[in-house]
């Protein structure tokens, strides 16, 4: 101990050098989910209470800890008190790769089309850098690899990412491949941007303003002749383009335990939606109105707790139209029940 060195000075410091030796995996997210399928949740309660504990204890000494995130999205944490953003649903907090690091396994968000509108699921890809978390992210949407069947890619089977560079807050991405116009073009180019916005909120960038699309390394003033892509590519409007109502969890193909919470989101009228639940045979087991934290045309969230038997199920959300009764919006995810 120094002189004039007091017990608690002595502690403080330790703290702050234990905790400059901790290192954010990029893949922390999808092992916790793996442990967690594989039954090991006594060991993540075991290192919760520890964290809990650790904090305790800082505060205890005026240790002050501050636990900052540059992104709102990748499902908000039960209790969360931020508010979801209006130009994507919910998300979990992104998880960013640390400078230097080999390629790692990490989920990532990826948009895909279903009846004309826009919807996103996170997918695990391997990748290092930012440009490479970009890439895999936008590979995966255009070439449809979704793991819900009812989601899409407008683009063409032909299309391949040549690649994606960075400069400052602003992505390019080259494509090749890229066929004839689909019948949904604009869409098409949305779903590109949207994978792109909200992939950047994965790597270091934090954000990203918006893309510049080349085709086989040569910028192009209007892609299939019809959409304009000569300036600098931004999401567009809400509510023209992302899906009405979400199922954000149980995912799709999820196993979850008998007491699970369904998690949806979405912009709709008085913020109320319905989730309800079928059997493997079809058959209604869970129905239920639900209240979001927001109606249109701001986005809403909502969990439900639902307890059910071992089985195979599908989890709908959608609202019911308030000029005839009838079930607008279905979005759905298969599940079972361990």
């Amino acid at each position: 101990m120094r002189p004039g060195q007091s017990a608690e000075d002595r502690l403080r410091e330790a703290l702050r050098a234990r905790a400059d030796e901790v290192e954010t995996s990029p893949d922390a997210l999808p092992n916790i989910r793996r442990r967690t399928a594989a039954g090991t949740w006594q060991r993540s309660l075991r290192t919760a209470l520890a964290a809990a504990a650790a904090v305790a204890a800082a505060i205890a000494i005026g240790v002050v800890v501050v636990q900052t995130s540059g992104d709102e999205h990748r499902t908000l944490p039960p209790g969360s008190s931020q508010s979801p953003s209006r130009s994507e649903p919910p998300t979990s907090p992104s998880v960013r790769p640390p400078s230097g690091t080999a390629p790692q396994e990490v989920d990532l968000p990826a948009y895909f089309t279903r009846n004309g509108r826009l919807y996103r699921e996170f997918l695990p890809a391997t990748a290092g850098d930012d440009a490479g978390r970009l890439k895999a992210a936008v590979t995966l949407s255009l070439q449809g690899k979704a793991k819900d069947p009812d989601y899409k890619s407008l683009w063409p089977a032909t299309v391949e990412v040549h690649g994606v560079a960075i400069s400052g807050s602003q992505v390019t991405v080259d494509l090749g491949g890229v066929g004839t116009a689909p019948a949904e073009a604009k869409l098409a180019v949305q779903q590109l941007v949207y994978t792109v916005l909200a992939a950047a909120r994965y790597t270091s960038m934090g954000h990203s303003d918006g893309v510049r699309l080349l085709v086989d390394g040569q910028p192009v003033a209007r892609l299939w002749g019809t959409v304009d892509t000569s300036g600098l590519l931004r999401q567009g409007t809400l509510s023209e383009l992302q899906a009405p109502v979400w199922v954000i969890e149980p995912d799709q193909g999820a196993v979850v335990g008998k007491t699970f919470t369904a998690y949806v989101a979405g912009v709709v009228f008085e913020g109320t939606v319905r989730v309800r639940v079928r059997d493997a045979a079809g058959a209604i087991v869970y129905d239920q109105s639900v209240q979001l934290t927001a109606g249109a045309p701001s986005l809403g969230e909502a969990r439900v707790q639902i307890s059910l038997p071992s089985g195979r199920y599908t989890v709908e959300a959608f609202f019911v139209s308030e000029k005839d009764g009838s079930v607008q919006w279905v979005d759905d995810h298969e599940f079972s029940v361990g």
